[in-house]
């Protein structure tokens, strides 16, 4: 177990590496128990048992990254024991649907102990191989209604490379997903619509060759920060106040309902307007264009409306939010894709101004 933790430090210090080039997603932990039909020449048992551990980012609406950790201790002859570690890029088909299949995909490392087989009373000494590895597969996850927690299942095929021998075994996963924390923090920026100073506006000292403060180190300076006192480390617009994120939240196919992860979205969105009372929104809602163009405008109408809804909830008051629906008449994709017409069933949230 010792090689074990030592496995799990390395797959931290991966996370932590590419976490600082996420622009917005959820973190996710997925423990499964793992299936493994071997290749024939391991001379060991298929067999059900294993650990597997994925913890990882959502990079986009479509994209993750993740660090995979698998223990197997397996029958045959010889007994062997399997660590692994990877690092995958996973692809999502259907990011807003209840039921999403995904493609996976990386590179790794695998541990193989094989024990020590007894040949006539005589033992033979147990042996270790180290192999560089790629794995490639398909999964499904499943989400479970409005909560964080969704079902994950994947089969994937991962090939060892070695120099006497490559062999090729298949991996089954079953288990579960629970997503936290990202889509507050580190969500997809929104531009605010504030307007530059004008050159009325800069005093006369701009010009001096004196350095001005900003005391709230939020990058802009004090006589032209308009939100003095911004919490450290958010991001803020060119006058100092903080962005409001995400910028878009997403819809399945002739539905107006919101999505456990768009509320996560919306939430966060929520704590920005909270912090900025005096800032006020346009929400706008899109369709693609499959369907008659007045039903994709009241379609488009509804889904502004539900998210106008669920941020009045979170105690945003309504005077401060514009619902209005645009149809299919903006498109951020083409439509004659189905990952087009995914991207043009959103709302937008657009600061109008302070």
């Amino acid at each position: 177990m010792n090689r074990l933790s030592k496995l799990v430090t390395v797959a931290v210090m991966f996370l932590a590496s590419f976490a600082a080039m996420a622009d917005e997603g959820d973190w996710y932990i997925a423990p499964s128990i793992v299936y493994t039909d071997d290749d024939g020449d391991r001379l060991i048992d298929d067999a059900l048992g294993g650990i597997q551990l994925q913890v990882g980012r959502e990079m986009s609406k479509r994209w993750s990254l993740e660090g995979l950790l698998l223990y197997h201790d397996i029958d045959g002859y010889p007994e062997q024991e399997h660590l692994e570690l990877g690092f995958n890029a996973v692809g999502k088909f259907l990011p807003d649907s209840r039921f999403s299949p995904y493609a996976i995909g990386g590179l790794g490392y695998l541990r193989a102990d094989v024990g020590e087989p007894d040949f006539g009373g005589i033992p033979a000494a147990g042996t270790t191989a180290n192999s560089a590895t790629a794995t490639a597969g398909l999964g499904l996850e499943i989400a479970f209604g409005d909560s964080s927690w969704s079902l994950r299942t994947e089969w994937r095929l991962r090939h060892t490379f070695d120099s006497d021998d490559s062999l090729t075994d298949l991996i089954g996963t079953l288990g579960v997903q629970y997503s936290f924390g990202g889509s507050a923090k580190r969500a997809a920026p929104m531009a605010v619509a504030a307007a530059e100073p004008t050159q009325a506006e800069e005093p006369a000292q701009d010009m001096a060759p004196v350095p001005v403060a900003d005391s709230d180190g939020d990058g802009v300076r004090d006589d032209r920060d308009r939100c003095p006192g911004t919490l450290a480390g958010v991001a803020v617009d060119a006058v100092g106040c903080e962005q409001i994120r995400p910028k878009s939240v997403y819809f399945d196919t002739e539905s107006a309902v919101l999505s456990a992860r768009a509320k996560d979205k919306l939430d966060a969105a929520a704590e920005v307007l909270a912090r900025h009372p005096e800032l006020k929104v346009e929400i706008a809602g899109h369709a693609d264009s499959r369907g008659p163009e007045d039903y994709n405008q009241a379609l488009s109408e509804r889904r502004a409306e539900a998210v106008r809804r669920y941020l009045e909830t979170k105690g945003i008051d309504s005077a401060r939010m514009t619902a209005r629906g645009y149809g299919e008449s903006q498109p951020v994709a083409s439509n004659d894709t189905l990952l087009g017409q995914s991207d043009n069933r959103r709302v937008e949230l657009h600061a109008m101004g302070r």
